[in-house]
């Protein structure tokens, strides 16, 4: 599985806790702009809470095994290093921003630019000097083990030529 499955999984996660959540608030018996502006509310809380806890993953994200980084010129950074709290919250809050006012077309855009580049960058990646790495070759290998300079290697992945 590729950084653009992980990624389109780990969005796909979090929309899907934001609608679960969402789904509390309908039967409320309450008036419909507040509906409105408290459905907007966990859109965002769901979306950037986690970011305020710096570990630079999403619920979604951490399911994924992605973890959001400072941009380096190296394709398999040697070093992960989470930008701060707030770096990561306004990146999270413009990404919120254009899919609202792109009515989710913002999505689509930024997957055709992250399959077509080698290290997986959207748009909101450019603007905050950001990247997702994954943190394992497959979702149910564990984070925790200790990688080596091979193990590195191997998680670039096989070129035909080998």
């Amino acid at each position: 599985m590729n950084l653009f499955d992980r990624r389109l999984r780990a969005f796909s996660i979090d929309t899907s806790l934001t609608f679960f959540l969402v789904l509390f608030v309908i039967p409320l018996n309450i008036e419909a702009n507040s509906k409105k502006y408290i459905v907007l509310a966990i859109y965002f809380v769901v979306a950037l809470v986690p970011y305020l806890f710096g570990t630079g993953q999403s619920f979604g994200k951490r399911v994924q095994k992605l973890k959001v980084i400072k941009d380096t010129k190296e394709l398999v950074p040697t070093t992960l290093v989470v930008p701060n709290r707030f770096y990561l919250v306004l990146r999270e809050f413009v990404k919120c921003i254009f899919i609202i006012l792109s009515f989710g077309l913002y999505i689509l855009v930024a997957g055709i630019v992250s399959t077509n580049r080698e290290d997986g960058r959207t748009i909101h990646d450019f603007i905050f000097k950001t990247r997702v790495v994954v943190l394992t070759r497959y979702v149910t290998d564990r984070t925790e083990m200790r990688r080596t300079s091979s193990a590195e290697n191997s998680l670039k992945g096989y070129s035909h030529n080998d």
